[in-house]
């Protein structure tokens, strides 16, 4: 393996993070825009959670086919609907960590929201990059 080609896979392999992290953080920003709107006109924690969650996964599948892993494994309809069955868990590990932070941490609502995004941030990453990419023969 030449200099060069060991050189194209490393920054290969970090590319497509950062570039998850991007476009995550643009679906993100329409979760958590919609939350703290909710939560700042008097809607519980849970509700605003809930509506910013789904409208931002749908930006986040949209965005991330275009962007990040193109060449996916299924049908858009497929994928999306994939991805919500593999979101409940995660969001469901969110929300429990929503309410952990805020219940029992006496944590500020809005800084919960993000520690609790980030930690299922990781989870979707590796959720995405092994079981919904179109699995390619590796080149050396």
């Amino acid at each position: 393996m030449t200099v060069e080609r060991t050189w194209l896979r490393l920054l290969s392999a970090y590319k497509t993070p950062v570039r998850y992290f991007l476009v995550v953080l643009c679906g993100y920003s329409v979760d958590f825009l919609i939350y703290s709107f909710l939560v700042a006109n008097g809607l519980a924690i849970y509700g605003a959670n809930v509506a910013g969650f789904l409208v931002g996964s749908v930006v986040n599948v949209l965005l991330i086919r275009r962007f990040v892993f193109p060449e996916s494994r299924f049908s858009l309809a497929v994928d999306l609907r994939l991805s919500f069955m593999s979101n409940v868990a995660m969001f469901g590990l969110g929300m429990l960590l929503l309410w952990a932070l805020v219940v029992l941490v006496n944590m500020n609502p809005y800084v919960a929201k993000v520690i609790a995004n980030g930690v299922t941030f990781l989870f979707n990453y590796l959720i995405r990059k092994f079981l919904f990419r179109r699995k390619r023969p590796l080149v050396f």
